[in-house]
């Protein structure tokens, strides 16, 4: 319900000097005491003596209404997204299990804490097909690119360390998420690939990967993870202690060449603001569309208040006729 002409309403105002001069008009008979008639009860429709102005009110209101049009209808949304191919490539590597970052008061692993957001960053890309790529000594598609992000997140929690091997493919990972994306046809594709160290095994040069996906139109962002200096890393149950190695020159060139940014993420809060930043960069657009039908139904209120005004006829010409 809607009035199409709203501000008819201000002559409801008029209701006030309409009370105020019936208030204070004065009797057509006057007489000089009424204590004689004190005793005398009061009929009902003695009480009844108001209801003509009552019955006059209500049609004004309702008169005024009905000029404001009041309106019913439906009113739909069309809501059109055109979003992304998204291909998350994350390093699953024997050094994904240090645990230098700090989550919740707790030490979880690298990989744990990379879980943890990118399942965040997939929350808030809906419209977005999203894919998923782990690499270590080789590299697979974990998760082929699907609007089901359900399914999605259910993939990304079995990604484990060292599902993929102990070393490091940045260049296998890469490829094979361009291979991944190549096969689609949407306007913008976009990898996003993390790792924690530099490149040590692997077939593809991760050069050569990112000029194909220059080529494929693919654009890459790259995050390097992990805090400088030493970290400890459990391996075969012993505890080492290992140093950051993240080829951080290797990573500004590989975004560089496809028109993405290298982002260092040293700690959870700073990984967390760099997926943020990412989202808000590759913006999906969406296109809003409404449609409104609506039908008048100012007839129904006159009726009524043409109802209330017969009605105040009646009762001030017959039960309820005052003299003069």
């Amino acid at each position: 319900m809607r009035l199409a002409d709203p501000w008819f309403l201000a002559v409801l105002l008029a209701l006030l000097p309409m009370w105020w001069f019936y208030r204070r008009r004065r009797p057509a008979v006057r007489f000089s005491s009424l204590s004689p008639f004190g005793a005398l009860r009061r009929s009902r429709l003695t009480r009844l003596r108001h209801l003509p102005f009552f019955l006059r009110c209500l049609a004004v209101a309702l008169l005024v209404f009905a000029l404001a049009r009041p309106q019913q209808g439906n009113a739909h949304t069309k809501r059109t997204a055109e979003g992304l191919d998204i291909a998350l490539i994350l390093d699953t590597s024997r050094s994904m299990e240090a645990r230098d970052y700090v989550i919740d008061g707790a030490r979880p692993t690298r990989l744990a804490v990379v879980k943890r957001v990118v399942s965040d960053f997939i929350r808030e890309r809906p419209d977005d097909r999203i894919g998923m790529v782990v690499f270590g000594t080789e590299a697979f598609t974990q998760a082929p690119l699907t609007l089901d992000h359900d399914v999605l997140q259910r993939f990304l929690t079995h990604v484990k360390i060292g599902m993929a091997g102990d070393a490091t493919a940045i260049g296998d990972g890469l490829g094979a998420a361009v291979n991944r994306l190549k096969k689609l046809a949407a306007k913008s594709k976009v990898a996003i690939l993390l790792t924690d160290g530099g490149n040590t095994a692997g077939r593809v040069d991760p050069l050569a990967a990112a000029e194909a996906a220059k080529a494929m139109g693919v654009k890459v962002y790259t995050i390097g993870v992990g805090t400088d200096g030493e970290v400890q890393v459990v391996v075969n149950g012993q505890v080492e202690t290992q140093k950051a190695d993240v080829d951080e020159g290797l990573l500004k060139k590989i975004s560089a060449m496809t028109g993405g940014r290298y982002f260092r993420a040293a700690d959870t809060e700073t990984l967390v603001k760099v997926y943020a930043t990412i989202d808000k960069l590759e913006k999906r657009q969406i296109k809003v569309e409404s449609f409104a039908r609506y039908e008048e139904r100012y007839g129904l209120y006159a009726a009524v208040a043409a109802g209330f005004v017969l009605a105040e006829l009646l009762l001030g010409l017959s039960r309820l006729r005052r003299i003069p």
